[in-house]
C-alpha cells in the first residue's frame, strides 16, 4: 500500500467518522463546534455531563488517530529525513509506527493523568481538563481532515506550515487560556509540572529527533 492509498483510505474513514458524529450526535457535535467561539457553550457542555464518557468523544479520538499519521506521511514524502531514507521506511510502516506511537502516548497520558489527579486530589478538575483536551483534539482532527487531502492532492505541503500549524497554535492557546481561567483549587506549580512533562515534552522529543535526522 503506497502513500496515496493510505491517505485516500484514511480521508474516507475520517469523512465517515465525521458523518456518523453529526448524524448520530448532531446536537452535541454542533455544541462542541460552538464551544470554540463561545464560553457559554463550553459551560453548557460542562453542565450536561462528562463528555469523555460519550461516543462522540471516542469518534474524535479515532478521527485524530487516523488523520495525524497521514500528516506525518505527507511531511516525509515531500521533506524526506535521513533516517527514513537510510532504513527505507515505507509509508505503510511509517503510518503504523505513528499510529502505534499515538496510541501509546494517549494511553500513557490518560493513566498518568489519573495517577496525578488522584495523588493530589484533583478528581473534579480532571473532568474539566479531559473535556477541554477532548474538544481541542476534536477541532484538530477536523482541521486535519480538511488540510490533508488539499495538501496531498494539490502537492502543496506548504499548507502544513502556513495554515495547519498557525491554526493549531491558535486553538491550542485558546483552550489552554480557557482551562487556566476556569480551573479552581489546583496548584499552578502542579499543573505546570504535569503539562510540561506529559503534554509538551513528547512533542519536543519528536521535534528533536526530526532535526537530528535531517
Amino acid at each position: 500500500m503506497d502513500a496515496n492509498d493510505i491517505i485516500t483510505l484514511n480521508v474516507l474513514i475520517g469523512l465517515l467518522l465525521i458523518t456518523l458524529s453529526f448524524v448520530m450526535y448532531k446536537r452535541k457535535a454542533l455544541l462542541m463546534l460552538r464551544a470554540l467561539f463561545s464560553t457559554r457553550y463550553l459551560q453548557q457542555l460542562f453542565r450536561e455531563g462528562k463528555l469523555a464518557n460519550e461516543s462522540i468523544y471516542l469518534y474524535s479520538i479515532l478521527l485524530y488517530l487516523f488523520a495525524f499519521p497521514c500528516l506525518i506521511i505527507i511531511f516525509f514524502q515531500f521533506y524526506p529525513a535521513t533516517l527514513i531514507e537510510k532504513y527505507s521506511i515505507t509509508p505503510w510502516l511509517l503510518y503504523v509506527g505513528t499510529f502505534a506511537a499515538l496510541m501509546a502516548t494517549l494511553s500513557l497520558s490518560r493513566l498518568l493523568l489519573q495517577y496525578f489527579t488522584s495523588i493530589f486530589n484533583y478528581q473534579e478538575q480532571r473532568y474539566l481538563y479531559t473535556t477541554i483536551k477532548g474538544l481541542y483534539r476534536f477541532y484538530n482532527a477536523l482541521l486535519l481532515v480538511i488540510i490533508i487531502p488539499i495538501a496531498w492532492y494539490s502537492h502543496t505541503p506548504q499548507l502544513i506550515f502556513f495554515v495547519y500549524i498557525p491554526v493549531f497554535i491558535i486553538i491550542f492557546s485558546l483552550f489552554f487560556i480557557r482551562f487556566v481561567r476556569n480551573i479552581n483549587g489546583v496548584s499552578r506549580i502542579h499543573f505546570f509540572i504535569y503539562f510540561c512533562s506529559l503534554e509538551i515534552l513528547p512533542y519536543l522529543i519528536i521535534a528533536k529527533l526530526l532535526i537530528i535526522n535531517y
